[in-house]
């Protein structure tokens, strides 16, 4: 339902009705996105379900003809896509139902959170992290800001070099994560935090598209602002 109040008033009514409209708007903006979160979730999720039917197809059908190598080449390839699908829904029951709403903000220990959580990232993907530090604490809801860092982390290990190290600093109630990979296009920067969008230098890498835009909801819902930007 789409409705809009008019306002020719300036007494207790009028702001009433002021408010009311406000309230319209938000609900019909929620709504749109909605829509648009359905709409961008319908077609990510058609590419993973199409290669796995296909793949279940191809094995019912020529299953007993396939060669053992053949056979655990395709097995691979059901788990890797089952994997993907997995985490995209993850995400996207993420994203659509902002889970932290509950939890309550509480004072964090920046320094303390992104040392540990660097820490575990380079146990997971064998690579060194290196940590620069200042003490600084931040008001959040700390199983988000959690999330918000390991992303921008794994993210960071994802598009360096192998070998190469990420290289993270805090200070201030800011948190920066370095990699030396390809670099972002300037056509890219603006929008690398939008639903699904993926770089041309990631269109063919692993990943949901969903992870940087799952950084910002968290970080702008508690006061924060996240940015990109070329070294």
């Amino acid at each position: 339902l789409d409705a809009t109040v008019a306002i020719d008033r300036t007494d207790e009514a009028g702001r009433l009705a002021r408010a009311f409209s406000s309230m319209l708007d938000a609900l019909s903006q929620s709504k749109q996105q909605q829509r648009q979160l359905v709409q961008d979730a319908s077609h990510e999720l058609r590419t993973p379900l199409t290669s796995l039917r296909t793949n279940l197809d191809v094995l019912g059908r020529h299953g007993a003809d396939l060669t053992q190598t053949q056979r655990e080449a395709l097995l691979a390839d059901l788990h890797g896509e089952l994997g993907e699908l997995t985490s995209l829904v993850s995400e996207l029951v993420m994203l659509a139902g902002d889970e932290r709403a509950a939890e309550s903000a509480d004072v964090v220990a920046l320094d303390q959170t992104v040392a540990r959580l660097a820490e575990r990232a380079a146990r997971r993907h064998q690579r060194a992290y290196t940590v620069r530090a200042e003490p600084a604490r931040v008001v959040a809801r700390t199983s988000g800001l959690e999330r918000a860092i390991t992303n921008l982390l794994d993210n960071a290990a994802k598009f360096s070099p192998p070998g190469s190290t990420v290289e993270v600093g805090v200070g201030a109630g800011r948190v920066e994560v370095r990699d030396h990979g390809p670099g972002i296009a300037a056509d890219d920067l603006s929008r690398i935090f939008d639903r699904f969008y993926r770089a041309g230098t990631s269109r063919t890498m692993p990943g949901s598209g969903l992870g940087l835009a799952i950084v910002r909801q968290i970080v702008e819902a508690d006061g924060g602002r996240v940015f990109a930007r070329n070294a």
